[in-house]
């Protein structure tokens, strides 16, 4: 008789040890869609275009911010005209740094969420390929392009709506340089995972609140993924080389749940 047989896991303890189980198990679906981008460099090259797009977007936003700033907050701060030379360049500066914080902060909180949007059609074509490796779909649902657009659109919308709040509770003294960053990946990562898991949901035509559900369902292996995906897309030139692979990960991730619940009991 082994230690499990003769002390039983609680139900908490198995639903714990099923959580780190299926934690793991996500985190090994990226390594998959790492492995699969690798070995097909046109798939790499393919999901590299769009995240190098919106990486030099972001750079030339902040650069052009960093130029005309100084005057844009000359113009929009004329009270600060009467105050003593020396505080008000010292305000104006830190307005100034204060607003290039503000621009990082948010381009890397959207950057994912920016280069699936930009780069839906290449990405399409690489969870395309990989699910047709799979086996594919015998009965493929035509969605619009409108729908999948409008669904991509809700997703990109709601990571933007929920970035301002999170950058607000970075400024709450005490809790708020830990408790801000935390919340405020851990609701990007699970945006993000929503959009990298689109294409198979699509094809069967499940809209996106069934796939919200499915991943809900499976909420750990759903982070395991998600989560070390979008902390690796943070680092732009990283993601040059991650988005590829969390796409191929994302639509391994898909097929999974799908499986799953072709196999549950109905």
């Amino acid at each position: 008789m082994n230690n499990t047989d003769r002390f039983p896991l609680s139900r908490e303890g198995l639903s714990f040890r099923l959580m780190i189980r299926d934690f793991f198990a996500g985190i090994g679906l990226l390594l998959r869609g790492f492995g699969i981008v690798f070995r097909t460099p046109r798939l790499l090259l393919l999901g590299a275009l769009p995240a190098l797009l919106t990486g030099g977007l972001l750079l030339a936003l902040v650069i052009g911010l960093a130029v005309f700033l100084p005057g844009v907050i000359d113009w929009a701060t004329p009270f600060l005209d009467g105050w003593d030379p020396t505080y008000r360049e010292l305000l104006r500066e830190l307005i100034g740094v204060a607003a290039v914080v503000a621009l990082i902060y948010f381009g890397l909180l959207l950057f994912a969420a920016v280069t699936l949007a930009v780069g839906a059609p290449f990405y399409e074509s690489i969870a395309r390929r990989v699910e047709d490796r799979l086996g594919g779909v015998s009965t493929e649902h035509d969605t619009s392009w409108w729908t999948d657009t409008m669904d991509n659109a809700k997703v990109v919308g709601t990571s933007a709506l929920l970035s301002i709040p999170m950058f607000f509770i970075d400024l709450v003294p005490g809790i708020g340089e830990f408790a801000g960053p935390v919340i405020g990946v851990c609701v990007s990562a699970w945006l993000f995972g929503l959009e990298l898991s689109v294409v198979p949901f699509s094809r069967r035509g499940l809209p996106l609140a069934a796939r919200r559900h499915m991943l809900g369902r499976r909420r750990a292996m759903a982070f395991g993924f998600a989560l070390p995906a979008y902390l690796l897309c943070l680092v732009p030139l990283l993601a040059v080389i991650v988005m590829p692979a969390a796409t191929a990960g994302g639509t391994l991730l898909a097929h999974r749940l799908l499986e799953d619940q072709a196999r549950a009991p109905s």
